[in-house]
């Protein structure tokens, strides 16, 4: 069946108010008196009839308007379309309409029962319909219920077959009446059969000897059972105190649990520990990478200072380098171009007279080459020390070159002034007078480039102090290195300070997360956590021994534990008062039962008399009747037992597969937690993921709750196939937390499909489609 629509005509607070319903899972939410349970009310009436009575504990949901009563409901089964309206409460009216024939059936009530089968309205409420009340069944919910619903609903022709063992059980009654008072065949021949035994009796007390034995022997019988009476009451007490010893020191364990328990206090919150593990933990591998430098901010600043002069200094440096060395090129290009071994010096004006025909009064040099050569070595020198970065000892070296060049010159100048009517330069001899006075030009040219080199080396010595102390303020970078080798260095010093500032911050805030876990856990450190974690483990140890000895404790009287527990010093009471009673009593009853052998003996002895084998005959016959009688009886009573018995077998496989099926939507409930169902005749059992098997009254009320649930569901699915209502829960769920709640939500999702409709009406909101929202106003 689908509801597709309902439309109120008046019912409750509802008038006038129509309702779109989807296949599936519809979710009725509202706040509380917004009509969640007024709507789920009409749909059971609609389908079973309004209530007829009135009383305090009945709500037959009159308008509020005291207008009209009743509505109509659309609803689809077999993909046919009905329309059933009802309009009345006491004096209903109820029409029932083939939409797609628009045929009106003469007996809608019967046609309604035809549709939904075998359900009527207790079996509805059974199975199909539950309520937060609804779940507290579950306590004292039987598997033989659930078989009774299924031998209803899912066995063909269940009905007829216990109406044939119902009428044998009626044909059984009426021969034979459970009451002294009963006046039935049966009832009858055994009161017949009772009065011929008494006949025989008053035949047997005629004779004075067999009465007096028969009245002995029954005074013996009566204090034999007497005595075995004391005997079994004797022995039970027996056993019941034994049993109590064995269990006092388990109440007395038990007992002692539970104080220690109680007086843990507040349990410890383990989803704050675990995170305040974490965060250590992350503290603790924070510890282990952390970047440490000792260099401060200012040492990096004046570095880089200090290396941005050395970069220019040094660029300095090179510049005049590359001009000493273009003055040597340009040396080394004129002895080329002459084929000089050395630069010869200019001509005197004496010496340009002699080689233009002119008259010279002197002669004079105006250059000096031994300077010129220490010039150019001194500017190698300083060359190759700074490819070298021995800059001090370059120095030196250029100036010993240019105190050697200076004495050459200074001896050169004196020869010359000595004779200043010697001949040309040995360079000059074998050259033309043009080319001389040509070269002239040239040599004069490398003379102005030397006196330039002596101030490059001037500027160089000027800056190489300035370079020294630019390298010692970077020494303690590193010595000898380049300017990009300084600027790498000082670039993975700046990195680490920034890297250690983000993991000291990070290591900050950790700090503070802890601490603020600590606070909330009540403890100082991480050992006084370890303290209260192993103290929560003792005592879940504690609880779980607390429920096996619980365990071990049900079914005893715990009142009667706890007074012999308040009182007992010793563990095993003295019992030997008791046995000395039951030695006795089996003593005498063995006397008893000797002297009850021998007067049966005197009494077969006496039964010779052919009345009393008369009556005896007559006894028989009518035990005979009776027998017959009773054979009939039971047959009746056997055929009806079989037919029931029968019935069950037929459901064998489908109640264990129901508890199957449970057990799969318990587990999804409980996430796993619990993972099976077990059944006895009585009593329903869960089996814990640990293997513990628990009754329904072990465990939560939530659990327990969920049970119910499961198996309901589960029910609802197994008999799907053949029988299709809608399930209506009407906020069962309040006690489930917001997890339990989400996993029933997305359970019910999953068992909803085209072939099972499912209201859920809920005064908490919720997400999903298919939702439809109750007010006030409406």
């Amino acid at each position: 069946m689908w509801i597709k629509k309902v439309h109120i005509v008046g019912f409750g607070q509802f008038n006038q108010q129509t309702f779109d319903f989807v296949q599936g899972l519809q979710v009725v939410q509202g706040l509380n008196e917004a009509g969640k349970t007024t709507l789920h009310q009409f749909l059971f009436d609609m389908i079973f009839g309004f209530p007829q009575a009135k009383g305090r504990k009945i709500n037959t949901y009159e308008p509020l308007d005291k207008g009209p009563y009743g509505g109509s409901m659309q609803f689809e089964v077999d993909h046919h379309l009905y329309e059933l309206e009802r309009l009345g409460r006491t004096q209903t009216v109820t029409t029932l309409t083939a939409v797609g024939s628009g045929q009106q059936f003469a007996d809608p009530e019967a046609m309604l029962t035809k549709l939904l089968g075998p359900v009527d309205r207790e079996l509805y409420l059974a199975i199909f319909s539950f309520d937060q009340e609804a779940l507290m069944n579950i306590f004292s919910l039987k598997p033989d219920d659930f078989a009774a619903y299924l031998r209803t609903l899912a066995t063909p022709g269940a009905q007829n077959w216990l109406e044939v063992a119902n009428r044998w059980d009626k044909t059984a009654t009426a021969k034979f009446g459970s009451t002294k008072t009963a006046h039935r065949e049966l009832n009858q021949a055994l009161a017949n059969l009772q009065m011929q035994r008494q006949q025989l009796q008053n035949n047997l007390r005629q004779q004075p000897s067999l009465d007096k034995l028969q009245a002995e022997a029954q005074h013996l019988t009566q204090r034999v059972a007497s005595l075995e009476q004391r005997q079994a009451q004797l022995q039970g007490q027996m056993n019941h105190q034994q049993a109590q010893v064995h269990l006092l020191p388990v109440y007395r364990r038990w007992q002692q649990i539970k104080q220690q328990v109680k007086a843990t206090g507040k349990p410890l919150d383990l989803t704050a520990a675990d995170k305040a593990d974490r965060v250590r933990q992350q503290l603790t591998a924070l510890d282990d990478v952390m970047v440490t430098t000792a260099v401060t901010k200012q040492q990096v600043e004046s570095a880089t200072v200090a290396l941005r002069q050395l970069e220019k200094l040094e660029n300095q440096q090179k510049n005049l380098a590359e001009q000493q060395v273009k003055a040597v090129q340009a040396q080394t290009a004129l002895l080329e171009k002459y084929h000089w071994a050395q630069v010869p010096p200019l001509l005197t004006d004496q010496q340009k007279s002699q080689l233009g025909g002119q008259k010279e009064t002197g002669q004079q040099s105006t250059k000096n080459s031994w300077l010129i050569i220490a010039i150019i070595i001194s500017s190698l020198i300083i060359i190759g020390a700074l490819l070298i970065s021995h800059v001090v000892i370059g120095i030196l070296l250029a100036l010993i070159s240019l105190l050697l060049g200076w004495w050459g010159s200074r001896q050169q100048k004196t020869n010359v002034v000595a004779n200043t009517q010697q001949d040309l330069p040995a360079a000059y001899q074998q050259m033309a007078t043009a080319d001389i006075f040509a070269a002239q030009t040239d040599i004069q040219r490398i003379n102005d480039m030397m006196l330039s080199n002596n101030q490059i080396i001037h500027d160089q010595q000027a800056m190489m102090s300035e370079l020294v102390k630019m390298r010692a303020a970077l020494n303690w970078l590193g010595e000898g290195l380049t300017v990009d080798e300084y600027r790498k260095r000082l670039a993975d010093i700046h990195i680490k300070q920034e890297t250690m500032g983000q993991q000291q911050l990070q290591r900050a805030n950790l700090q503070q997360t802890l601490q603020e876990l600590y606070q909330e856990l009540g403890v100082k450190d991480v050992a006084m956590l370890q303290q209260r974690r192993d103290a929560q483990r003792h005592i879940n140890d504690l609880q779980r021994e607390a429920n096996m000895l619980e365990e071990q404790l049900k079914g005893a009287d715990l009142h009667e534990l706890a007074a012999q527990a308040a009182i007992a010093t010793d563990d095993k009471p003295v019992m030997t008062g008791q046995q000395t009673i039951l030695q006795r009593v089996q003593d005498e009853k063995n006397q008893l039962n000797q002297k009850l052998a021998e007067i049966n003996v005197q009494l077969q002895n006496l039964q010779t008399d052919n009345t009393i084998e008369h009556q005896q005959q007559v006894v028989a016959n009518q035990v005979a009747v009776v027998n017959q009688q009773l054979t009939q009886y039971f047959v009746d009573r056997l055929g009806s037992e079989w037919i029931k018995q029968a019935l069950n077998a037929a459901i064998a496989d489908r109640l264990p597969n129901l508890l199957a099926q449970a057990g799969t939507f318990l587990r999804q409930l409980t996430d796993n937690h619990y993972q099976t169902i077990q059944q006895t005749k009585t009593l329903l059992k869960v089996v814990r993921n640990d293997g513990k098997i628990l009754g329904v009254n072990q465990l939560s009320k939530g659990t327990a709750e969920q049970l119910y649930v499961a198996l309901r569901l589960a029910f609802v699915k197994n008999v799907t196939a053949t029988l299709q209502l809608p399930l209506l829960i009407d906020d069962a769920f309040v006690d489930f937390d917001e997890q339990r709640r989400q996993t029933m939500l997305t359970l019910l999702s999953d068992l909803a499909s085209s072939e099972q409709q499912i209201f859920y009406f809920t005064a908490q909101k919720t997400q999903g489609e298919h939702v439809l929202t109750l007010t006030h106003q409406q």
